[in-house]
């Protein structure tokens, strides 16, 4: 008499993770988001699991998702989102649109309102955007302050770039023609 065992296997999995995405934060009387929104996507996947979640803000790049994202720059905003899962099914892109305004605390009152970010006479051709706290960027950078030394106005011009992309008001690409600008000027010399 043969003994044999019947082993199932598994199924092929060829279905995309489910993803969706969550907008938070205080509103407005319109619907728009007061000082900040708060973007939270998440995915799942019964087949083989979910390998990554992808993000992008605007028009910026794909970037790998792990936390919420916060975006503090006022105007209107779309963010886009996808998910692939470990047999590599990927979700159909997906978008989520909000609109933030400013809180109505002015940070910086008389802020410098030119249209693009401008050091030392370079206009950089990046938007002079409302940080959402009535500061613009070129009042965050303030050129005009009393800086020891050239390398530290443009050290000071990379940290505030810095935040700034993590705050989803610049891309990497606008930060560093910002940050080029600062090191091309006279600034602190």
């Amino acid at each position: 008499m043969s003994h044999f065992t019947v082993v199932a296997l598994p199924e092929e999995d060829d279905t995309p993770p489910a993803v969706a995405a969550a907008v938070t934060g205080e509103r407005s009387g319109d619907g728009a988001y007061v000082g900040a929104a708060t973007v939270t996507v998440t995915a799942t996947d019964a087949g083989s699991g979910v390998a990554s979640v992808e993000y992008a803000l605007d028009t910026g790049g794909w970037t790998a998702y792990a936390t919420p994202v916060t975006v503090r720059a006022t105007g209107a905003h779309t963010v886009r989102y996808r998910a692939t899962d470990a047999a590599g099914n990927a979700s159909t892109e997906q978008s989520t649109t909000f609109t933030v305004v400013a809180d109505g605390t002015d940070a910086c009152p008389g802020s410098d309102t030119r249209a693009t970010v401008v050091i030392d006479g370079d206009d950089t051709g990046v938007g002079n955007v409302d940080t959402g706290d009535g500061c613009t960027i070129n009042d965050l950078i303030d050129e005009d302050a009393d800086y020891p030394g050239h390398a530290h106005f443009v050290r000071h011009v990379e940290a505030v770039t810095t935040a700034l992309v993590a705050d989803g008001t610049l891309d990497r690409r606008q930060q560093g023609a910002i940050v080029r600008a600062a090191a091309r000027s006279d600034v602190g010399a």
